[in-house]
């Protein structure tokens, strides 16, 4: 009886140690989670303590921050209706063939650091300008045509030539981040002007700056002889394949006029229909192949297809954004801003000084 009570005492006792453990972890949880959600909320309340002080701050100060970006804005507004000349601009699409969208870019830049060193000698004679004209010139850049279809036909054509294993590697995601501006079907090329009648005058010499480079001739040259050779053979092709589903026909039609059997008419019939319908695949399998020659072939005539020009009068350059008393309005009251913060800030420096 003594064993029995001995080991109903222990089992009591073991459950009992159990149930504080279980009590003590579920209390510790607890206050994990207590912990943790005041963390945030001091958080947040740190972050509405802040804006409620900037708040005040600029209330107490709203007088001279008004006047501050008042004064600015004029100033902004005398230079930009005043001194500012107008700039007009105005942009080019571009189709790259064969790598040359790496000389596009590498031009472009050149040119662009001829007008931000004032080197109007040499950006007249790279524009085939005369000087008054190229100073004119205040700023030309080139980026890609982007939007999500270009980048998923990129993708796709750049996972075609991959193995399964290697796709995996590269999702669309990261392809789209790491994507070089030179695998763009399409490219911008963008001049700012003081003079709105100059752009016609810029097509010409950016694009014979890069179809005057002898590699990219050579490679023209090379891939247009190859295209006219597949398409010659792709024309021939289909010429017997036409002249094959013929004799097919007739054979067909010899078969069936022959007094046998209806079961070898039968027969004939059947095999006669697959042959034709395989040369039929085929051939609508080679005018496929014939389009994307032809597309090709038109594309890729010229180094560089234009697929948009110049507009022949440039547009004026607008945007609040862009408008210097609305810059100087913001300006004006952030700097304003910064040295009452900077005021405030040394009277609290002089006063711990003296304590």
């Amino acid at each position: 009886m003594k064993d029995k009570k001995q080991g109903i005492s222990k089992s009591d006792s073991q459950s009992r140690e159990e149930d504080v453990d279980l009590g003590q972890l579920f209390l510790l949880i607890g206050r994990g989670f207590s912990s943790i959600v005041k963390f945030i909320a001091s958080i947040f309340t740190t972050i509405g303590s802040w804006i409620l002080k900037l708040i005040l701050f600029v209330r107490s100060n709203l007088n001279k921050l008004v006047l501050g970006a008042l004064l600015g804005a004029l100033v902004g507004g005398i230079y930009q209706y005043g001194f500012r000349d107008t700039k007009y601009e105005s942009s080019m699409t571009v189709q790259p063939n064969f790598g040359s969208a790496v000389q596009l870019y590498k031009n472009i830049d050149y040119y662009q650091s001829l007008v931000e060193q004032e080197d109007i000698e040499r950006l007249a004679d790279g524009f085939k300008l005369s000087k008054e004209e190229a100073e004119n010139i205040a700023w030309i850049e080139v980026e890609p045509y982007s939007n999500d279809n270009q980048i998923i036909l990129s993708y796709k054509s750049f996972i075609e030539n991959l193995d399964t294993t290697t796709v995996k590697l590269i999702d669309y995601e990261t392809f789209a981040k790491a994507q070089p501006v030179e695998s763009f079907k399409y490219h911008i090329v963008t001049v700012s002007s003081k003079d709105k009648y100059i752009f016609n005058k810029l097509e010409t010499p950016i694009i014979n700056s890069i179809i005057e480079n002898t590699y990219y001739d050579k490679v023209k040259s090379t891939s247009y002889s190859n295209l006219l050779s597949r398409k010659n053979a792709l024309e021939s092709s289909m010429i017997e394949l036409d002249s094959l589903r013929s004799l097919y026909k007739k054979v067909l039609l010899a078969e069936s006029e022959k007094e046998n059997s209806g079961t070898n008419i039968f027969m004939a019939n059947i095999t006669a229909n697959n042959k034709e319908v395989i040369v039929f695949d085929k051939y609508m399998s080679m005018n496929q192949e014939l389009i994307e020659v032809n597309k090709k072939i038109t594309e890729e005539n010229e180094v560089i297809n234009v697929v948009s020009s110049f507009n022949s009068i440039g547009m004026e350059v607008k945007g609040w954004y862009k408008n210097f008393a609305f810059i100087g309005f913001v300006g004006g009251f952030l700097l304003v801003l910064v040295l009452i913060s900077l005021m405030e800030v040394n009277k609290l420096l002089i006063a711990y000084e003296k304590k």
